[in-house]
């Protein structure tokens, strides 16, 4: 019978098999994986044992299907079927579930080692051992720092038989995807998506409905998806971070945008399968 909760988040081990551990483990923001016959997967403690590699800000993250899972930071090595690459590009190849256990791996550790001196007095700081909460704690004030998220809003728009896409100076040429913006402080996400969408296209929305979230940990966002739909105005990109915005019909889109397990694709496609 599957588990009904998947991932259980622990400060400390839950379970007693020691050599399954799942490590997550990073240089930089690139992840470690064993590659077999191809495919990617995460490194267990036992696989690792016989490298006896040195790991900074080890923590347990909680357990997943009843193993436990760490994370940490890791200098680069070579080694037979290890490999280290870009989570992004690693998102192509797993599961929906695996992706977003590497994700919470990567902002636990970008949360670590980026909180290790005190903003108000600079000593060191250590994570708080008492209690289930996850924070920082100064070892000279007591000041405390809890892991932190950046909401941003995703959102599919429609008009009628097409959807909305915009090519970001950023992305190669001829590629697109939906509109994506930061929530600001003390905003709904719902006026976040009217706003954003009227700053980058010039156009308004209306129908606003929830789709879903995926975490993003690029460095440390989560993302939350919307679909709309068209109410007025004519498409004028801010020429700022947009350069290209247009209305595509479901015959227009393939080969238009990345596929990837992306809360993106999702909303494109939903579009498509409608």
């Amino acid at each position: 019978m599957e588990r009904y909760i998947k991932f259980e988040p622990s400060k400390q081990p839950l379970y007693d098999e020691y050599n399954k551990d799942y490590m997550y483990l990073f240089n930089e923001d690139r992840l470690m994986v064993e590659v077999k016959d191809g495919e990617y997967t995460i490194p267990n403690r036992e696989g690792l044992e016989r490298f006896k590699p040195h790991i900074n800000y080890l923590q347990c993250l909680g357990a997943y299907n009843g193993i436990n899972c760490y994370c940490g930071e890791i200098e680069e090595f070579t080694a037979d079927n290890y490999k280290f690459i870009d989570l992004r590009a690693y998102s192509k190849n797993i599961s929906h579930d695996d992706f977003l256990i590497s994700a919470k791996a990567l902002l636990l550790l970008d949360y670590v080692r980026t909180n290790q001196r005190c903003g108000i007095c600079g000593s060191k700081m250590i994570m708080k051992v008492s209690g289930n909460d996850r924070a920082m704690i100064c070892t000279n004030c007591d000041h405390m720092v809890w892991p932190k998220t950046a909401p941003a809003i995703i959102v599919a728009i429609t008009k009628e038989d097409k959807l909305l896409l915009a090519h970001n100076k950023m992305f190669p040429e001829g590629m697109y995807s939906i509109l994506a913006g930061f929530v600001e402080m003390g905003e709904t996400f719902e006026d976040c998506v009217k706003r954003e969408v009227f700053e980058e296209t010039g156009i308004k929305v209306h129908n606003i409905k929830y789709f879903g979230s995926q975490p993003w940990p690029f460095p440390n966002s989560m993302m939350i998806g919307f679909t709309a739909e068209y109410l007025e105005g004519e498409i004028k990109v801010d020429n700022d971070e947009i350069v290209d915005a247009k209305w595509f019909s479901k015959e227009e889109i393939p080969g238009k945008y990345r596929k990837s397990i992306s809360i993106s694709t999702e909303l494109i496609e939903w579009f498509l399968n409608r």
